[in-house]
């Protein structure tokens, strides 16, 4: 079960990731297929539903091409 802390860092992380695959104009089928992850994961990780693996966040970023840093850019 996920606790309220946890759940609004895995929402804005979500909300963040959703943020920059549309500026890119991928789908989040497209981005599942890039990235080499299972079906509906990106979906499940946008909405806050799971608490991704630091495997499935570097290959999400090598996918989007970006580093780590840009996609846990969402305290400020």
């Amino acid at each position: 079960m996920i606790n309220n802390r946890d759940k609004d860092i895995l929402l804005r992380f979500g909300s963040n990731l959703k943020r920059i695959r549309l500026s890119k104009k991928i789908s989040q089928q497209k981005l599942e297929f890039m990235a080499g992850i299972s079906k509906n994961q990106v979906g499940n990780i946008e909405r806050g539903e799971v608490n991704v693996t630091l495997a499935t966040i570097v290959a999400i970023c090598s996918a989007l091409e970006i580093t780590p840093e840009k996609l846990f850019t969402f305290g400020e």
